[in-house]
């Protein structure tokens, strides 16, 4: 018989609360591994304005190469946050089971702190853009679809998909047994994300539909939305050849196209969170 069958359970609001102080706490005394998760959007905000920053915002391949770095930085940066949160503490997640803890305090007491360290994440990669502006003094986009200032909208779009890939890697973490097992994987999920997000090759038929279930396509969707990738013109073009690119429908500069992309990142954060609940129930049947 399980201890909570015959002792008196204190509220879910108390339960989740004194985990959210008993992880608030391991987080603080892990000062390598916070400082590795703020040191990390630096390393990629500068890159951005090293490598790519010359012509984002000036023609369309530069902007969509820079806004492919962010990205792909906001999406590491979310996996490599909480991937290992869960199942290195697996035998204390087994033995609160046994006692009666309720798996949706002690995952959603995770999912809160992370998602304010995605916030603190997010602010940080967001000056990649306007360290673009500063140093090579190229011009952000006059007006985003919502706001007068686009920041504000890249700020959004960065926070939700490194939100998203936070909660993907809090899923992973509930799923595996060993934290050895989610270290490997996290590099080749990254990959996959990049490779069907639809910027680096073509998709149809299959992989096309496949690449709807990447949270890079969306991120990509985003950031090109706000930058009006479709109303850039190409490096050629600005060159004096007459090569115009055709319109994208993954690039279309409306406020319901980025309210739906900002929803769908949204809705993957939560499946995500709700399905890593789910499966640590798992944790009843593990026998090590």
């Amino acid at each position: 018989m399980r201890q909570n069958e015959t002792q008196k359970r204190i509220s879910a609001l108390r339960e989740w609360w004194v985990c959210t102080v008993e992880y608030a706490e391991i987080m603080k005394s892990d000062k390598k591994n916070m400082l590795v998760s703020l040191c990390f959007p630096v390393i990629a905000a500068a890159i951005v304005v090293w490598i790519a920053g010359e012509n984002m915002f000036v023609d369309y391949e530069g902007t969509k190469s820079g806004s492919f770095v962010l990205v792909s930085s906001a999406i590491w940066g979310g996996l490599f946050n909480s991937i290992s949160t869960v199942v290195r503490e697996r035998e204390i997640v087994r033995r609160g089971y046994a006692s009666g803890m309720r798996f949706r305090c002690y995952t959603l007491s995770r999912a809160v702190l992370q998602l304010l360290l995605c916030l603190v994440q997010s602010g940080i990669l967001l000056t990649g853009v306007a360290g673009v502006k500063l140093c090579h003094g190229n011009d952000l986009p006059e007006e985003g679809v919502f706001w007068g200032h686009a920041l504000c909208e890249y700020y959004v779009s960065l926070f939700l998909l490194m939100a998203a890939a936070d909660m993907m890697g809090l899923m992973i973490s509930c799923l595996v047994k060993k934290e050895e097992t989610a270290n490997v994987l996290a590099p080749y999920i990254l990959i996959v994300q990049l490779i069907f997000s639809g910027i680096l090759f073509p998709m149809s038929g299959n992989a096309e539909k496949l690449s709807y279930a990447m949270l890079s396509r969306w991120g990509m969707e985003a950031m090109g939305s706000t930058s009006d990738l479709n109303g850039m013109s190409m490096r050629l073009e600005l060159a004096g050849f007459p090569v115009p690119h055709e319109a994208e429908d993954m690039f279309l500069h409306e406020s319901q196209h980025l309210l739906e992309v900002w929803g769908i990142m949204a809705g993957f954060a939560v499946m995500f969170l709700v399905v890593g609940n789910l499966v640590l129930h798992g944790v009843s049947k593990d026998t090590r």
